[in-house]
């Protein structure tokens, strides 16, 4: 309130300097604002800013989305609507005034939207820890059925690759006309491309010339068949690894192949594949874009974890399931070529990664299995 009366003392002396007994002086136009610049988030909202002049001026927003009126109190009230686009935007707020040819420029700038999901009725959904390092991304609508959830990931930015990635595995995701696509493409709505790798030509050494790793699949392509547009956001490089090749074509592919053959079952699937990297233990890179770009930390090992019901057809939700109900394995690998699988129980598999696996499933039996299933 003081800054307000100071400059309206100013104004005025201004004024009265224009009459004094030495004739009058030209008018001066005078105007202040108290900032150039505002931020809103996806949210929108309402901000005021104070602007006093002395002389009448006009506000002239140049976007649909922003209003701009005087308030009392040389205050004006900037507002902007809510937005549901995924870049960040901005405007510009003209105040002018044609008589004295005087333009001033207030620029608006509003945040992108990132949804949020209610993921605790999401049966394959590990813990989220928060760390400055990790993104939490959803493609939570499958191309090809609105309906259905597609997968979920949590991916490192320092690393330059998913830690997990989570999925429903169910016939309505593999039954179709859908094929291998090999529409290898950065993802479209989650991490921004200077995190994520550039694997049109998978990984190779630093500087280039020899080819060290095998694009890996997180989450597999047989998994999302149902249409090639199902199939190409498996190919997104959020997806990918650094996996060598003698395991992604080995004991890693005939996992795969036994989940998405054998134990798939109309109750629905739910499967986390994760990428490991052991504490305290130096990991080796590869690099992306031919050898010339960033360097990608390469995993100390690999892991599965699955959660299903016992029948396989009981029409029933996991989390409505008794323990007795449900049955739980995990699958553990090194990062080496000779790597055969080490089956185990989810429970020691969270005590391996740090991650809580099936949060949402109270009763899900992750401390047992029972070998014999899972042959």
């Amino acid at each position: 309130m003081r800054k307000v009366i100071a400059s309206i003392f100013a104004l005025c002396s201004t004024v009265m300097a224009c009459t004094t007994s030495g004739g009058e002086k030209p008018f001066e136009p005078h105007i202040e604002i108290s900032t150039k610049s505002i931020d809103f988030d996806a949210k929108g909202g309402v901000k005021e800013i104070q602007i006093i002049s002395n002389f009448d001026y006009v506000i002239l927003p140049n976007a649909n989305w922003l209003t701009a009126e005087k308030g009392e109190n040389f205050m004006v009230k900037v507002k902007a609507e809510s937005s549901n686009a995924t870049e960040s935007r901005s405007a510009k707020i003209y105040i002018t005034s044609n008589h004295y040819g005087i333009t001033e420029t207030i620029v608006v700038s509003q945040g992108a939207y990132v949804p949020t999901f209610d993921t605790s009725g999401w049966a394959e959904m590990p813990s989220m820890p928060e760390n400055a390092n990790l993104e939490y991304c959803h493609h939570d609508k499958l191309p090809s059925n609105n309906k259905l959830r597609n997968y979920s990931f949590c991916f490192d930015k320092e690393k330059h690759c998913a830690l997990w990635v989570a999925y429903p595995l169910h016939e309505c995701y593999i039954e179709g006309r859908g094929k291998r696509t090999d529409a290898w493409n950065y993802d479209p709505c989650c991490v921004e491309d200077v995190y994520e790798p550039n694997l049109r030509n998978s990984y190779y050494s630093q500087g280039g010339g020899t080819n060290t790793h095998s694009r890996g699949h997180q989450l597999p392509s047989a998994d999302r068949l149902a249409s090639n547009e199902d199939n190409a956001t498996t190919f997104y490089y959020t997806n990918m690894t650094p996996q060598l090749q003698a395991l992604n074509g080995g004991a890693w592919a005939s996992l795969e192949g036994n989940i998405t053959n054998k134990w798939i079952c109309s109750d629905t699937l739910y499967v986390v594949t994760g990428a490991h990297f052991a504490p305290g233990v130096s990991y080796d890179y590869a690099w992306d874009n031919k050898g010339s770009g960033k360097a990608c930390a390469v995993p100390t090992h690999y892991y599965k974890v699955i959660l299903r019901t016992k029948k396989g057809n009981s029409g029933k939700w996991v989390g409505n399931c008794s323990a007795s109900e449900l049955q739980c394995v995990g699958f553990w690998f090194d990062h080496k070529d000779n790597a055969s699988r080490q089956t185990m129980t989810v429970a020691e598999i969270e005590r391996k990664t740090g991650f809580t696996f099936f949060p949402n499933v109270k009763n899900a039996p992750k401390s047992t299995y029972t070998p014999s299933d899972w042959q």
